[in-house]
């Protein structure tokens, strides 16, 4: 139960990319714009860049504390999902069998 604990604290207090990260790759030549909009009740990050001579769109979601929530990529007009942060502490609760490990995780987290 305490590794789960452990997955669950890194998926909900841990952040791989800031609102601000994303400004610095406008240092990169292949990088045309980083935009920022007011989504819900935090913030959508639209960044547009050329990889291999293709133009990429990605979505970058973060709630009001600047948590990325979800990554997205437009590429070739397909969109898909390169990170969901829900999705993620999703797989590690499954790994819990029973309501009552949730719980005692949940009590954990809380504190």
């Amino acid at each position: 139960m305490i590794e789960i604990t452990n997955e669950l604290h890194e998926l909900i207090y841990k952040n791989s990319v800031w609102p601000q990260d994303l400004l610095e790759n406008l240092r990169d030549p292949d990088y045309l714009s980083v935009n920022f909009d007011a989504y819900m009740q935090g913030t959508k990050a639209e960044v547009v860049f050329f990889d291999e001579g293709k133009k990429i769109i990605t979505h970058y979601y973060f709630n009001s504390k600047g948590f990325v929530q979800k990554i997205e990529m437009i590429e070739n007009e397909s969109t898909f999902t390169v990170y969901s942060r829900i999705d993620e502490i999703v797989k590690v609760l499954i790994k819990t069998d029973n309501i009552q490990c949730l719980q005692e995780i949940t009590n954990l987290l809380a504190a």
